[in-house]
């Protein structure tokens, strides 16, 4: 951890940047801390240095408090879900790719979402099902979807209401 403030707060914002670049480059959406000190992101072989994971569960809580990343499971600070697309954001494009493609009123599975054919191509395809199921939940709160269980997360159901 860096003694000045301001190298800190710099130093974070560089590395917030970079790990949102990195996972969206890659599609990635979560963060095991220790297993990720050991990859190429964290781990330069080249100059032998690595970051030390107490710099990166303070760059992850900074991430955490600009809504770019969340602690996951929340009890735990070992792993996080890293937002390079807010949920908010997955929404927004759920919603559209819906109205686009005419399945307003219709019923599609969770695993049809993130892994069907009219899904390929899309930003969303294969989407983590944990970040997907936050997205899904803010349609249901903008009253445009409707969740039904199923026997597994990936059978549950999801029916569009008419947007426009």
């Amino acid at each position: 951890l860096q003694p000045t403030q301001t190298t800190w707060e710099n130093q974070t914002s560089l590395w917030s940047e970079i790990i949102l670049a990195y996972f969206r480059h890659h599609k990635l959406y979560r963060l095991e801390l220790s297993e990720g000190l050991n990859g190429e992101l964290f781990n330069n072989q080249g100059i032998k240095r690595r970051l030390k994971l107490e710099t990166l569960e303070e760059i992850i809580e900074v991430m955490v408090g600009q809504g770019t990343a969340e602690w996951y499971p929340p009890s735990k600070k070992t792993a996080a879900l890293i937002y390079w697309r807010k949920p908010e954001e997955w929404a927004s494009l759920i919603d559209k790719w819906v109205f686009d493609n005419g399945f307003n009123n219709s019923i599609l599975t969770v695993y049809e979402i993130a892994h069907g054919e009219a899904s390929e191509g899309f930003e969303f395809y294969e989407l983590d099902q944990t970040i997907l199921l936050k997205a899904l939940d803010i349609l249901v709160k903008r009253g445009v979807a409707q969740l039904f269980q199923g026997t597994s997360a990936d059978d549950m159901g999801v029916k569009f209401f008419g947007t426009g």
